[in-house]
């Protein structure tokens, strides 16, 4: 609860006529300098040597006497960045959970490698979002998201942006890299299943090919199934409907021939 005797209050709640302590931080052994505050209108001293009298409580003087405030439930004790008896850290007005505060983080949760673990969630508890660890064999940042009923779309995805000037840049990317942020060269950079991670209802592989029911092998599109569109535009500019309109038209043309010149062998 202290070390060496010597604590710090570092946030005091007066409610009506009863003060109670909700936290307190070490204080530096050479300060023995007597701490003043004031508290709607109260003054209260308080000497960071003489203010524990061994029973969790925290004695402050005043005026009109020694008020003792009983701080054993929330008392809590930063020792090495981690508030004592907790897995808490805080450091430089940054937060860690699991682990030490990171300096390019301002709130960090450390989710353990090898354990199905929610790090983050929001909502209620079974419906919202939540973050963690989606494997038990290793680390694979998984995000959940749950509607709280069939009608409800279970996440979303919203790019808004913040004015309307001409760029080529989308509003949503998805960005896949190596550790060295270069290109990945021997895995696919997106997925989509239906509750089989190896089964891809449509995949993007690291070449750019894409593939609908199957993964991409040769061709830029590969897809398992008929296909239905109104028009496909080749490289020459010239559609499909066209092209088979042109290879009808010559059919025709054939055909025509064909008959002519069967009427003519007849006809000897």
């Amino acid at each position: 609860m202290y070390d060496d005797g010597n604590i710090i209050l570092h946030q005091i709640i007066y409610d009506e006529e009863k003060l109670s302590i909700k936290e307190v931080k070490p204080l530096l052994p050479d300060s023995s300098i007597v701490q003043a505050l004031t508290i709607n209108g109260k003054i209260l001293t308080w000497s960071p040597y003489y203010n524990f009298n061994g029973t969790k409580n925290i004695i402050l003087n005043n005026k009109d006497g020694i008020i003792t405030i009983d701080a054993s439930i929330d008392t809590r004790t930063i020792i090495d960045d981690k508030i004592k008896g907790t897995n808490i850290y805080y450091k430089d007005d940054r937060i860690g959970l699991g682990r030490g505060p990171m300096h390019s983080y301002k709130f960090d949760i450390a989710v353990p490698e090898n354990t199905l673990m929610t790090a983050f969630h929001v909502g209620d508890g079974k419906y919202g979002f939540s973050m963690g660890n989606g494997t038990a064999q290793g680390f694979i940042p998984e995000i959940i998201g749950m509607g709280s009923d069939e009608n409800d779309a279970g996440l979303y995805f919203i790019g808004r942006a913040g004015n309307d000037i001409a760029s080529s840049i989308p509003l949503i990317i998805i960005d896949g890299r190596n550790y060295q942020h270069q290109k990945v060269t021997n895995r696919p950079i997106l997925g989509v299943t239906n509750s089989q991670y190896d089964d891809y209802k449509f995949l993007i592989d690291q070449n750019g090919l894409v593939g609908i029911g199957k993964i991409p092998e040769i061709y830029k599109l590969e897809v398992e199934g008929a296909i239905k569109a109104t028009d496909f535009i080749l490289d020459s500019s010239i559609s499909i409907t066209e092209l088979m309109e042109i290879i009808i038209e010559q059919k025709t043309e054939i055909d025509i021939l064909k008959n002519k010149v069967t009427a003519l062998e007849n006809s000897k």
